[in-house]
């Protein structure tokens, strides 16, 4: 298997990698920057490297004999390295040498550019007429990995079609994820639980147009991010998806984006709290610390109307995307304020919990 990330996307290298996926029939998946650097529907491209994406990749991870690692670091996202079959052997190639071998054990250095690298091996591939039989040696392993994605989906499908309310937020993120373009329209998101959520749902057909916080989660990047991307891409539709804690960093850049005629729109799922942390400690210690984790019920939207934006409060999954609609029809700086399920518990407040050091 195949894991490309933003060093992938820097190197320009999605021509080459597509390539390289078809002419030995391997499994792609996208990581960080260089999500949508192959389209999320091309059938050797199974979406997102992050394990708690719903498709294929824990039985990837599990079973592969070999990662291939394109720029990107072995990082928590692969709890280190730990993620993957412990017999596998690992090739990584990274422009930066520090890079190489930092968290496990790697077989196959390459400081390179992913480029390239890429780029050398089509060549090697075309010039010994090697496609034809790789293609045939990995075609049941793909097959297997569709199965896999196949089944991953619809475990997951109750949750991004669900009418409860209040709003689970996996139907929020498949609301917007389904509004919003893949190759045009550029989403971002921010906030502990919000970006899991998010990121278990996008797909994308092209790179440059999905943002979150990266493997650093610096949360509060979110309305800067979306505000810089209004100014990169002014033509194109932006979205912030965050959470109702996240927010409070840098709520001010709501001004920023009216003074500088900025019509993005943020939607905040608003679980009333520090989800992730409150999760993770109902996990880890039995209980909330609710001093530190709660918040309470805030009109955001009212807030942004105050300086001259639009607001909208929405309760109902139903009403999601008529909101939406509403809010870039507008053409104003708008939030939409959409109350989710506080009790909702992401995979990723579960693997916190699992690794860090709380005490009751």
């Amino acid at each position: 298997m195949i894991i490309a990330g933003s060093g992938a996307w820097q190197a320009g290298a999605g021509p080459a990698l597509e390539q390289f996926m078809e002419q030995t029939g391997i499994p792609v998946f996208t990581s960080l920057s260089a999500r949508g650097l192959v389209p999320d529907d091309h059938p050797l491209c199974f979406e997102g490297a992050v394990a708690v994406r719903p498709g294929a990749g824990f039985a990837a991870y599990i079973e592969t004999d070999l990662v291939i690692i394109l720029g990107t670091r072995i990082s928590l996202y692969y709890l280190f390295g730990d993620i993957f079959n412990p017999a596998a052997r690992i090739a990584q190639v990274d422009i930066e040498p520090e890079e190489i071998g930092r968290n496990r054990t790697v077989d196959l250095p390459v400081v390179s550019d992913v480029q390239a690298f890429l780029a050398r091996c089509n060549a090697q591939i075309e010039k010994q007429g090697l496609s034809r039989s790789l293609v045939s040696r990995f075609t049941p392993w793909v097959e297997k990995l569709n199965q896999a994605h196949a089944e991953g989906k619809e475990q997951s499908r109750k949750d991004w079609e669900s009418d409860n309310v209040p709003i689970h937020p996996l139907r929020l993120a498949k609301e917007i994820d389904t509004f919003m373009s893949q190759n045009t329209d550029v989403v971002v998101a921010d906030g502990g639980d919000t970006t899991t959520w998010m990121g278990m749902t996008r797909t994308l057909n092209r790179p440059g147009r999905y943002l979150d916080y990266g493997i650093f989660g610096s949360l509060a990047v979110g309305l800067p991010y979306a505000n810089a991307a209004k100014l990169f891409y002014p033509d194109s539709r932006v979205l912030l998806i965050t959470g109702d804690g996240s927010v409070g960093f840098n709520f001010m850049e709501f001004e920023t984006a009216t003074r500088k005629n900025l019509p993005i729109v943020v939607v905040i799922a608003n679980d009333l709290g520090w989800g992730m942390i409150r999760h993770s400690q109902e996990l880890r210690i039995g209980h909330a610390i609710e001093d530190g984790t709660w918040i309470g019920r805030v009109d955001y939207h009212k807030m942004v109307e105050a300086i001259g934006g639009r607001g909208f409060l929405v309760e109902h999954p139903g009403d999601i995307r008529p909101a939406l609609e509403a809010a870039f029809a507008s053409g104003k700086v708008c939030c939409i304020n959409v109350m989710t399920d506080p009790t909702t518990v992401s995979p990723a407040s579960t693997m916190l919990a699992n690794v860090g050091a709380y005490k009751a």
